[in-house]
């Protein structure tokens, strides 16, 4: 009798044992999924475009510094020359892979916008407009990389994304055209287009290539030619100072190539019309770097349009 309970008792704690290893791994099962979930691709490559966004902010105020000691066409070239030896460096030590000719032949046609286009069209343009004024012409990058994603990387969107792209350009262009003291140069249009295909068709070529490889081997192809004009504008307008030289030095190394590791790497993970909507930010991020290193006064009445802004970059980021 005793032994007959002995092993029922045996079967019973056996049986609870198991049902609590079970409900334990059904609980590991579960924790793991979210932990899948939260470091799922998608989410590091849109973490990894906030990154970019941030260093991206500081681009125009840098710009404006760098002006007070070289001449745009001196900073353009100097900004692509470095990122090149940065990029030669980085890819000999760590022997990253050729790109095909495929690639090549994308790295050659986003450069055109990356590595030319708006180095030297923001440079030229600071001439003419303030820092703040700028954010007009940031803004329409998001959206005309959206639109050229469909084309590039035949992407695809519903209706949603395209209302929250367009409500977040429309409340931009309405901030920044309450305030604008002078016209834009017409140029700057061709400037943001060559940039928005930059974006767009450097990231369908990170999506094989490599983010980081990427930005590195589209530096190293225009590195003859950066070094060529660099070389021919170097003596042209040329005052040195510390702080140009240190603004200087932060558009090469991060603007121009640190960035644009995160920056294609996001685009290639999360899809490049929806980590491009979060550029709908880089204005406003724009403007506290330029209040601070340049002293332009911001208005509290900025609160709101950011927050319409991040309920814009949400309901893009949102909607598939």
């Amino acid at each position: 009798m005793n032994r007959l309970f002995s092993q029922r008792h045996s079967l019973s704690t056996a049986s609870s044992s198991g049902e609590h290893a079970l409900t334990h791994a059904n609980t590991d099962r579960v924790m793991a999924n979210k932990t899948t979930l939260k470091l799922s691709p998608k989410n590091i490559g849109l973490i990894k475009g906030v990154v970019a966004v941030i260093m991206f902010s500081l681009t125009v105020p840098m710009t404006q510094i760098a002006l007070t000691g070289f001449s745009p066409e001196a900073i353009a070239a100097f900004r692509v020359l470095l990122a090149g030896i940065f990029s030669l460096t980085l890819i000999s030590k760590l022997s990253a892979r050729t790109p095909t000719l495929k690639e090549t032949f994308g790295l050659l046609i986003a450069g055109l916008g990356i590595c030319i286009g708006f180095p030297y069209g923001i440079s030229l343009a600071l001439q003419q407009t303030s820092a703040a004024e700028m954010g007009v012409a940031l803004a329409a990058l998001p959206l005309l990389t959206a639109i050229l994603a469909v084309f590039v990387a035949k992407e695809r969107h519903n209706i949603g994304f395209w209302l929250s792209a367009f409500a977040g350009f429309g409340v931009l262009a309405h901030f920044f055209s309450n305030g604008l003291s002078v016209a834009l140069p017409f140029s700057l249009l061709v400037t943001l287009i060559s940039t928005a295909a930059g974006y767009a068709i450097g990231a369908k070529v990170a999506q094989t290539l490599g983010g980081w490889q990427t930005i590195c081997w589209m530096m190293i192809l225009y590195l003859p030619v950066s070094a060529f004009a660099f070389g021919y504008n170097a003596t042209l307008a040329f005052s040195w100072n510390l702080e140009a030289g240190l603004a200087l030095i932060y558009l090469a190394f991060i603007s121009q190539w640190l960035g644009f590791h995160f920056w294609y790497d996001g685009m290639a993970k999360a899809g490049i019309g929806k980590v491009s909507q979060l550029q709908l930010l880089q204005p406003f991020l724009t403007l506290i770097f330029v209040a601070l290193l340049l002293g332009e006064a911001l208005a509290w009445s900025q609160l709101g349009y950011v927050l319409l802004i991040a309920a814009a970059v949400f309901g893009a980021l949102k909607f598939r």
